[in-house]
C-alpha cells in the first residue's frame, strides 16, 4: 500500500484527462474509463505541521481495518493548530472526485475547528492504481459498482445520474430512464445531479 506521495503529484493527476461536465456517456464507453470499485489505498499528503509523530499515525491509521474498507474517494482533514488528536479531524468517504471529498472533509473540520488556520487535508483514499493509470472518469466506488452490476447488466433505455458535489447517484432502467434517475439521485436532498451515462 503507497503510504506517502507529494501533494502536487495528486494536484497534477486530477487536472489532467477529466470528461468534461454535461458529457453524457455510453455504457460500453465509460465502462473503458474506470477504476475498479474493489479496494483502495491510503495516500498521506504532507503538511508543514505534521511532524514524524503524526505521519506515524497515519500509517498506524491506513493499516486499521476501518480505513481498508473506506471507500474511495475519501479524504482525512485536519486543523493545523489543533493537530491530528483533535475531535476536528474528519474522514469523509465515498465521493465522485478527489476534489469533492477533500472538500467535503474541510467543510466538516471547519465546522469543528473552533478558530485557528483553516483545516487541510492530510490523506485521501483513492482507488487502486489512480497514481500510475490515470483514468478520464471518476466515480465514487459505490456509483462505480452500481454501473458494473446493475446499468451494464441488460438492454433498452437506461441512464445514470450522479450529483458531483454531494455523491449521490441513481440507475435507472425502462421508458422515461434519464428523468428517473435524475428524479432518484435528487431524492435525498442532492443538488446538481446530471446525466453522465444514458443508453
Amino acid at each position: 500500500m503507497k503510504k506517502l506521495i507529494i501533494a502536487a503529484a495528486i494536484a497534477a493527476l486530477c487536472a489532467t484527462g477529466a470528461i468534461a461536465d454535461g458529457d453524457i456517456l455510453s455504457g460500453k464507453a465509460a465502462k473503458k474509463m474506470l477504476f475498479s470499485h474493489r479496494g483502495s489505498d491510503f495516500v498521506i499528503v504532507p503538511q508543514d505541521f505534521m511532524g514524524e509523530a503524526d505521519v506515524a499515525t497515519l500509517n498506524l491509521m491506513a493499516g486499521m481495518r476501518e480505513f481498508k474498507t473506506v471507500l474511495y474517494y475519501g479524504a482525512i482533514a485536519a486543523s493545523p493548530k489543533r493537530g491530528l488528536a483533535h475531535k476536528a479531524t474528519v474522514a469523509s468517504s465515498n465521493h465522485h472526485s478527489v476534489e469533492a471529498a477533500g472538500k467535503a472533509a474541510i467543510n466538516e473540520c471547519n465546522g469543528l475547528r473552533g478558530g485557528g488556520a483553516k483545516c487541510v487535508v492530510v490523506a485521501h483514499i483513492l482507488p487502486k492504481k489512480y497514481s500510475t493509470q490515470p483514468q478520464p472518469l471518476h466515480l465514487s466506488a459505490s456509483a462505480t459498482a452500481a454501473f458494473k452490476k446493475t446499468y451494464l447488466r441488460g438492454g433498452g433505455p437506461k441512464a445514470m445520474a450522479i450529483s458531483p458535489d454531494m455523491g449521490s447517484y441513481a440507475v435507472s432502467k425502462g421508458e422515461g430512464a434519464q428523468d428517473a434517475a435524475l428524479a432518484a439521485c435528487s431524492a435525498d436532498g442532492a443538488k446538481g445531479c446530471r446525466i453522465v451515462f444514458q443508453d
